[in-house]
């Protein structure tokens, strides 16, 4: 007969609200297994952790979903290639919603306790996945580019995100998100905002 496992330990945390500088998210006191090991937040994964925590608590999720028929543009994202001129099709997402965008505005607001902001600016944010947790670089004024020019941003902000030599202005101010998870042939997905 096997000898009986260890009971497992609870980890060590208080139940009590977060004091400043805490987790902003309560504490759930899970039960430890043999072999678990525990890691503090720190950093970049603390900071999406709380704002994850946050949106999920205070902002109502609507997902809608509809299937668009994209055979001619991948036709014509083929030729393109062939003539040396490679998009990829994240680009030509970003392309379409800063156009729809613009052409509806109403689309282009943020709700701030009683009053709704409606934005002057296509700055649209690109979520990009890290080891480390996530971060969405913006491209401002997206409407305004050609996609040549938005694809060459993308793959900047992009690349400088995952190398982490993302200055703090370039991540912020985001007035719509599109975060793609298409190239995992993922078909539909309620992102947290």
């Amino acid at each position: 007969k096997a000898p009986a496992a260890p009971a497992a330990k609870p980890a060590a945390a208080s139940a009590a609200p977060a004091a400043a500088g805490g987790t902003m998210f309560p504490v759930k006191n899970l039960e430890l297994m043999d072999g678990d090991t525990v890691e503090k937040l720190s950093g970049m994964r603390k900071v999406v952790a709380q704002r994850m925590y946050t949106s999920a608590v205070e902002i109502p999720s609507v997902t809608q979903t509809v299937k668009a028929d994209v055979t001619r543009l991948m036709a014509l994202r083929q030729k393109m290639k062939e003539e040396a001129r490679h998009f990829a099709v994240n680009d030509w997402i970003l392309k379409a919603v800063a156009k729809a965008l613009r052409k509806h505005p109403e689309m282009l607001v943020s709700l701030d306790g009683d009053q709704v902001i409606h934005r002057a600016h296509v700055n649209l944010g690109m979520a990009v996945a890290l080891d480390a947790g996530l971060i969405v670089p913006v491209i401002r004024d997206a409407d305004l580019l050609g996609l040549e020019a938005l694809s060459a941003k993308a793959k900047d902000l992009a690349a400088r995100a995952r190398d982490n030599q993302l200055g703090a202005d370039e991540y912020k101010g985001s007035t719509f998100t599109v975060s793609n998870l298409g190239m995992f042939g993922v078909e539909s997905f309620t992102p947290i905002i």
